[in-house]
């Protein structure tokens, strides 16, 4: 083995090396991790209502370790109170439309035309996600709980 000056800064340019492929790792991972989350959350907000119930159901079987039995019973549990839920929010909606109308004019008068523009395609989304929280509901009106 050779000591000296020379073989020192080879040992240096290897851990060098494994250091700068360990810190690229490291932020790809949490890049990818950062992108994947704000995937699941777009993800969420776009099935809305309909995604809600198992998303509850997989959170308590998860967390509360049920039984076929138990999952069964809080199932039918669960759907109960999500149809009750839905009831109440289809109820509300006309309200909230009102104040959410109000809300947006009074911001487009402080809003460039370009911002006022970009307002109007969240709100567009915002009530293309209620319209099908709405047919969610009325789906669950008509027919067996899913």
């Amino acid at each position: 083995m050779i000591d000296g000056p020379r073989a020192q800064q080879r040992d240096w340019r290897i851990w060098g090396g494994i250091l700068v492929v360990f810190v690229c790792g490291l932020l790809v991972g949490t890049v990818a991790t950062n992108a994947y989350h704000n995937y699941e959350r777009q993800h969420r907000w776009e099935q809305g209502l309909a995604g809600l119930k198992p998303r509850v159901m997989k959170h308590l079987t998860h967390e509360l370790h049920l039984s076929d039995d138990q999952r069964h019973a809080f199932d039918v549990i669960v759907s109960q109170a999500e149809a009750d839920l839905l009831r109440l929010r289809i109820a509300q909606q006309p309200h909230v439309d009102e104040v959410l109308v109000k809300a947006i004019a009074a911001l487009k008068g402080t809003l460039s035309p370009e911002q006022q523009t970009k307002l109007d395609e969240q709100y567009n989304h915002l009530q293309t996600r209620w319209a099908s929280d709405r047919a969610y509901a009325l789906q669950l009106q008509a027919g067996p709980h899913p």
